[in-house]
């Protein structure tokens, strides 16, 4: 059980040209990883735009007593442990996109509104999975912004003594900076059939 509080939604500039993050769910995935002979909360699964983080329970808030908090970012599908500002790129360097996640008035009770979409250990026909489950391909627009052409040109403008090093830095920047392509359904995601990415 779990809840999972979600930020106020408005535009950031560093999604779609107007602010919102399209095609994916918001929150992504969370995955509780429970003992089945006491019942104890092991870990859990945050997922991060392409991977994500295992958190111990001594690593997070509650609320209700047992129910841990996932804050969802502003305007995206990571999940994180904590409130705050938290950076999607280069922590050495400190460069990349900032995903703001808050504590707000509008959240979400998964231990009382929630839908079991798949368990095929259970056997055939014990859960009816929905249609857009068999889904196979990109969910949502194709967006490319222009950021690395402006990139380019910058490189192409430097002296070729700082090009390699600046090059170096921009490699370094998340690829959703250049643009987005729809992600594919739950299916298609490695932890479908396997363990989550980290």
């Amino acid at each position: 059980m779990s809840s999972i509080p979600i930020s106020n939604i408005s535009p950031s500039l560093l999604r779609s040209p107007n602010g919102l993050q399209v095609t994916d769910s918001l929150p992504e995935h969370v995955a509780l990883r429970i003992s089945n002979f006491t019942g104890e909360l092991w870990s859990v699964y945050l997922s991060q735009h392409s991977a994500g983080v295992w958190v111990d329970p001594a690593d997070l808030e509650f609320i209700e007593g047992n129910k841990p908090i996932i804050y969802a970012s502003r305007n995206g599908h990571a999940n994180y442990p904590h409130a705050g500002d938290l950076l999607q790129g280069s922590a050495n360097l400190r460069i990349g996109i900032r995903n703001t996640a808050a504590f707000s008035k509008y959240s979400l009770d998964s231990s009382k509104n929630y839908e079991i979409i798949a368990a095929e250990y259970l056997g055939d026909g014990v859960i009816n999975e929905p249609c857009w489950l068999q889904y196979m391909r990109k969910w949502g627009p194709t967006t490319v912004h222009d950021s690395r052409a402006e990139m380019n040109r910058t490189l192409n403008r430097l002296p070729e003594t700082l090009r390699y090093t600046a090059q170096i830095v921009f490699n370094k920047l998340p690829n959703e900076l250049y643009g987005e392509d729809g992600p594919t359904g739950p299916k298609e995601k490695s932890s479908w059939f396997g363990d989550e990415k980290c």
